[in-house]
């Protein structure tokens, strides 16, 4: 593995780490304590999380010594649980129409086939 490798996933985790730290810190103690009531609520837990770790997961495993295809799997799988889950949670709550809906379904569907299909 080069150094430029090493140095890239290193990048990929410490950027959105530090930023989101950075930002945290700069927000008002009120709204400090707002956005840690809604990191605990279970949506993100179970949608909004997945997503970004999920990416994250997916560009390490990407980027590895041999592109390790187990964590690009894993980045995936994680990514459309999370889109999963939060697209149900919306049709749920009535927040989507049909349209919207139908272009939800196809959308996660064709992302999966194109993943499939290149990897």
């Amino acid at each position: 593995m080069t150094i430029f490798k090493v140095t890239y996933i290193l990048l990929i985790w410490i950027i959105p780490i530090l930023g989101s730290l950075y930002s945290f810190r700069k927000l008002k103690e009120e709204k400090q304590i707002e956005l840690i009531k809604e990191l605990r609520h279970p949506l993100s837990y179970l949608g909004i999380i997945p997503i970004f770790i999920g990416l994250l997961v997916f560009l390490t495993g990407s980027t590895s010594v041999s592109g390790i295809k187990a964590l690009s799997h894993l980045g995936i799988g994680l990514m459309h649980f999370g889109w999963f889950v939060t697209w149900v949670i919306r049709l749920i709550k009535g927040e989507e129409s049909t349209f919207k809906s139908i272009a939800m379904i196809l959308i996660g569907v064709f992302v999966l086939i194109a993943y499939m299909y290149l990897y």
